[in-house]
């Protein structure tokens, strides 16, 4: 185990590092980089944060640890507070614990991943190398090193930004608010088509926002004096909006590679979002029909249509499901909640959900003679079923057929969590 001192000097170091997990500039000057033999040709801070966060995982206990241990704090807290970066005050309130208790709480699961590192990467072995770092007389980087490329960069922003439900309409309306100064220094009107209704996608709202602004930029600077018209609709499970650039009668049409960076830095932003993006010429023949002429271009982009997936949630308690609904609002989760254990049957046939949240602490018929019943029904069987309830039995309900078993109080991350896993998994009874 490292002395007090070089274990002091970890920890800060460490802390520093997890706080600014999602910045780069941080990453790629952090002493850990020297110290845990990070892999510079991957791009230094993606690698640091790669290596980090697997170490965090590391710590997430398996089947059968009863998930209120310590061990499933500690997992807990280096999980929402540093992979998630929830503040202190959002991860006391989703764990039951005061302000001050975290802080405690927090330090110790530092103090374990620390030496977690100090053995998993041999630092015994390193110590003049630490004591040149203790001294703050870090080696000079190898000269190959040459940071992030830039989809790295762009890959490392995405990873940092939650995906959410957005309207269409209003994405587009901030882009077209953004770039309105711009639009009007060159003299560039605009319209914008959209279908009555609401067209919403499940996509990482900041990101995408930027790559229209940078199209919409980029546009107005090609056809000055010209007109911009944003049609959006919908196509078979995606949504389609297309920039039409024309080109005005004074300047005509400037050439578009001087701004070609800004589409292939939109496209990239789009791609790392499921959408694609293309752009054509609009040509045209002149007067004397012996040359074609371009006249402006159109730009496509086609973004994933969200498709919401049901949860149903059976729980006679009312708070309880309000705070799930809470916790699934502006996700890709449709929440729907029922109290009752016979009319959860009669929805879980009608509705075919995507996944089923079950409390078995239930008046009348429990919840255990409802996972029963579920699990034997031709229709739902093939559902999964979370058993999500304060009583500590586990290997019951995944004898009685549960997908997966969580304690309450569940937070969202948690919650997500398990969601997203069991989303993932291939249906009962496939091979």
């Amino acid at each position: 185990m490292p002395t007090n001192s070089k274990r002091d000097w970890l920890e800060q170091h460490l802390r520093r590092a997890l706080k600014h997990l999602y910045d780069p500039d941080v990453l790629r000057k952090s002493p850990l980089v020297s110290l845990l033999d990070i892999d510079r040709r991957q791009g230094v801070a993606f690698a640091l944060r790669s290596a980090l966060a697997e170490a965090i995982e590391s710590h997430r206990p398996g089947q059968g640890v009863p998930q209120d241990s310590g061990t499933w704090r500690i997992y807990q807290i280096l999980r929402h507070r540093f992979t998630e970066q929830l503040t202190q005050q959002e991860v006391a309130a989703d764990l039951g614990l005061s302000r001050r208790q975290l802080q405690r709480e927090e330090k110790r699961a530092l103090e374990v991943l620390a030496d977690y590192l100090w053995t998993a990467y041999h630092l015994d072995a390193k110590r003049p190398l630490l004591a040149q770092l203790l001294q703050g007389d870090e080696p000079e980087p190898v000269q190959a090193t040459q940071g992030l490329t830039p989809r790295e960069e762009m890959e490392s922003l995405t990873s940092s930004v939650p995906s959410q439900l957005v309207r269409v309409e209003e994405m587009i309306g901030e882009a077209l608010d953004t770039t309105t100064p711009l639009l009007e220094s060159l003299g560039v009107s605009v319209d914008c088509t959209i279908p009555h209704g609401t067209l919403t996608v499940f996509l990482k709202a900041p990101v995408v926002k930027q790559a229209f602004v940078g199209l919409i930029d980029a546009a107005a600077r090609c056809v000055p004096d010209g007109h911009i018209r944003v049609e959006v609709k919908e196509i078979e499970k995606a949504v389609s909006v297309c920039i039409y650039a024309t080109a005005g009668s004074q300047s005509g049409l400037l050439p578009w590679k001087e701004y070609a960076e800004s589409l292939d830095m939109a496209r990239e932003l789009i791609e790392l979002c499921q959408g694609s993006l293309e752009r054509t010429d609009d040509v045209r023949q002149s007067s004397d029909s012996r040359q074609a002429q371009c006249e402006g271009f159109t730009i496509r982009v086609v973004l994933p249509n969200a498709d919401q997936l049901t949860v149903l949630v059976i729980d006679d308690n009312a708070d309880a499901l309000q705070l799930v609904q809470r916790y699934l609002s502006g996700t890709g989760y449709r929440f729907v909640g029922v109290q009752e254990a016979e009319e959860a049957l009669v929805l879980a046939e009608e509705l075919l959900p995507h996944v089923i949240l079950l409390d078995v602490m239930m008046p009348g018929k429990d919840g255990w003679t409802l996972l029963g019943q579920l699990r034997e029904h031709p229709k739902i069987q093939s559902i999964p079923i979370i058993v999500c309830t304060i009583l500590p039995q586990e290997q019951l309900a995944l004898t009685l057929g549960a997908a997966e078993f969580v304690r309450k109080p569940i937070s969202r991350s948690e919650l997500l969590s398990v969601l997203n896993r069991q989303i993932a998994r291939p249906p009962r009874g496939f091979y």
